[in-house]
């Protein structure tokens, strides 16, 4: 997902009058940070975009007024406009929130709208869904572990469960489609099917024999009978070789996942010491 541009208008302290972030520039730069004293709104902006994507964030949950509390005291109504670019399908995603105070009466802020568009040719075309999930591929519990990390949460991160990070990691780095379980496992219930069936078969015909053993088979049946056979040893040889996939997808899927579970903590240390440096290098040139 890269970020193209962000409207805030009527949320925490962003006022009345609409204020867009251009975030052009600032990815080509490569690196970019954010800076501002104290409530100058530098978390709302981050908070802004999960609300929009998820209609969800961390600040507030459902049960404290959230409506009420992120919409600015002076404002009488809110926006949220963001665009961004998704990497995955490489198309263009709006997700806009509105929403009004009652003129009547002010404590009484109803549940924002939340809608979604995909740019098509000139257009914005609306979305059946406003959820990103299915589209950047991130779940919210995953997108702000790793996109936006909540101040005091990074701790948190870097102490998850095995089994936390493994599901994060797939969705981040897209390591679904090194992972086959699935699909071998339906291949091989199909082939045992079809080994059932043909035993099953040879079975019948190796009852056809009379009292002294002969078999009293045609030509035909003794033909179908090797052909049952040949079958089943091929169906063998293709569950050997199914399993010793399964493996070898198991153990790379494995070694990928490790490998990210070194690298990412050590990755966003170095990019929170970046982030300070510069941070301290402004303070000085302020001073």
């Amino acid at each position: 997902m890269i970020p193209i541009s962000l409207t805030l208008q009527g949320i925490y302290s962003y006022k009345e009058k609409a204020q867009t972030i251009d975030f052009t520039n600032l990815c080509n730069a490569g690196l970019f940070g954010i800076f501002g004293s104290v409530g100058s709104g530098k978390s709302t902006i981050l908070e802004a975009i999960s609300y929009a994507l998820y209609g969800n964030t961390e600040r507030l949950n459902s049960h404290e007024k959230r409506n009420y509390n992120m919409m600015n005291l002076k404002s009488n109504s809110i926006l949220i406009d963001f665009k961004f670019r998704n990497i995955k399908d490489d198309k263009m995603y709006r997700f806009v929130v509105k929403g009004k105070r009652n003129s009547k009466k002010f404590e009484d802020v109803k549940a924002y709208a939340r809608d979604a568009f995909v740019k098509t040719e000139n257009e914005w075309l609306k979305l059946q869904s406003a959820n990103a999930e299915h589209i950047i591929g991130l779940s919210y519990e995953n997108f702000r572990r790793t996109i936006i990390i909540p101040q005091g949460k990074f701790q948190e991160f870097l102490q998850l469960k095995d089994s936390e990070r493994t599901k994060m990691m797939k969705e981040l780095f897209q390591l679904h489609k090194f992972d086959f379980s699935d699909k071998t496992k339906r291949i091989e219930q199909e082939n045992n099917t079809k080994r059932n069936n043909i035993e099953g078969q040879l079975q019948q015909l190796e009852n056809q024999k009379d009292v002294s053993q002969q078999i009293i088979l045609s030509p035909e049946q003794e033909a179908e009978i090797k052909k049952f056979r040949d079958e089943r040893q091929r169906i063998g040889k293709e569950l050997k070789l199914v399993r010793r996939n399964l493996r070898a997808d198991i153990d790379r899927l494995g070694n990928t996942i490790k490998f990210v579970n070194m690298l990412v903590p050590s990755l966003l240390v170095c990019i929170g010491g970046i982030g300070y440096i510069l941070w301290r290098h402004k303070r000085r040139r302020q001073n």
